[in-house]
C-alpha cells in the first residue's frame, strides 16, 4: 500500500516534469547587424575596426589618408553579450551569416591576409596581425590553443597554409583541420559566407557563395570538449606585410542550447 500511495503521488509530479521537458528544451540567442549606416551599440570595437565617413561598411583593417590599406593591422567586432555554447545535459546549435568585402590595391596580386569568424573565451584578447588574423599568435600562452575560427584567408602563409586562397576550419591554431580552394574569389565582390554547427552530429560546415561561385568545406569535432562553457564570438580581419581593405557587410548570428533527452532522463529519474 506505501508503494501504492507512493506512485499515486509521483505521478502528477512525473507528467508536469515531462510535459516541462517538451516545452523547455531550447535557450536561443541571436542578432543581425546589417552596416548600411548602422552602428551597433551592442559590438565590442577591438583595434581598428570603425566606421569611416565615406563607407557604410564596418571597416575592419585601417587605411592612410589617402585609403590605402596599412601594413600589419587588426581590427575586430565582438558580440557584447556571452554566449552559452553548452552546460550539463545541453549543447549549442549555432548558425551564423557574414557578408564581406576584401578589396586589394589596384594592380595588386599578392594581397593579405583575410578575415575570420571567431569562437572563443569571453575576454579573450587581440591576437596577431598577418595569418593569425587577430585571433591566434597569443602572447599569453593561457589562450595560445583555445579558439575555434572559421578563416577566409587571401593569402598563403609558408608551413602553415596550404599553396591556395581558401577557407579553412581552425581549431585552436591558424592552421586549418582542412580546407577549400577559392580561387580568386574572395577579392573585390561580396562574399557570403554562412557557417553551421549541430551539436548531435559535431559537424562544422561552411557554405560560400561569392559571384557566380560557391564552395563549401566542412569538419566533425566536438566543439563542447574544447571550449568553455560560455563562450564570445567575433569577426576579425588583418594584414600583415602585404595588404588589402577589410569591410564587413551585414551579420547574423544564432545559437540555441539544445537540451538532450539524457540530461532530461537524469532530472526526471532522481524523483523515482
Amino acid at each position: 500500500m506505501a508503494n501504492l500511495n507512493h506512485l499515486q503521488t509521483l505521478i502528477p509530479l512525473l507528467s508536469l516534469l515531462l510535459a516541462s521537458a517538451g516545452i523547455a528544451r531550447s535557450q536561443t540567442t541571436s542578432f543581425t547587424y546589417d552596416f548600411y549606416g548602422e552602428q551597433p551599440t551592442t559590438l565590442i570595437y577591438q583595434g581598428d575596426a570603425h566606421f569611416p565617413s565615406d563607407t557604410t561598411y564596418l571597416r575592419m583593417t585601417d587605411t592612410d589618408s589617402s585609403g590605402n590599406p596599412l601594413q600589419y593591422r587588426v581590427g575586430r567586432a565582438v558580440y557584447s553579450e556571452a554566449i552559452q555554447f553548452w552546460q550539463a545535459g545541453a549543447q549549442v546549435d549555432l548558425e551564423t551569416t557574414i557578408k564581406f568585402m576584401i578589396t586589394p590595391n589596384s594592380g595588386d596580386t599578392n594581397p593579405a591576409d583575410g578575415l575570420a569568424f571567431f569562437i572563443a573565451p569571453v575576454g579573450f584578447p587581440v591576437g596577431s596581425t598577418g595569418g593569425n588574423f587577430g585571433v591566434f599568435g597569443q602572447s599569453d600562452p593561457s589562450y595560445q590553443s583555445v579558439a575555434f575560427a572559421v578563416e577566409f584567408d587571401i593569402f598563403s602563409n609558408p608551413g602553415n597554409d596550404p599553396n591556395y586562397r581558401h577557407v579553412g576550419i581552425d581549431i585552436g591554431s591558424s592552421a586549418s583541420k582542412n580546407t577549400t580552394d577559392v580561387g580568386d574569389a574572395l577579392l573585390g565582390q561580396e562574399v557570403t559566407a554562412r557557417i553551421n554547427y549541430q551539436q548531435a552530429s559535431k559537424l562544422i560546415s561552411v557554405s560560400v557563395s561569392a559571384g557566380s561561385e560557391n564552395y563549401e568545406v566542412s569538419y566533425v569535432y566536438d566543439l563542447s570538449t574544447f571550449l568553455p562553457q560560455e563562450v564570445e564570438v567575433g569577426i576579425s580581419a588583418s594584414t600583415g606585410g602585404q595588404v588589402a581593405i577589410h569591410d564587413l557587410i551585414s551579420w547574423y548570428f544564432t545559437s540555441t542550447l539544445v537540451h538532450t533527452d539524457a540530461g532530461e532522463d537524469s532530472y526526471i529519474r532522481q524523483f523515482i
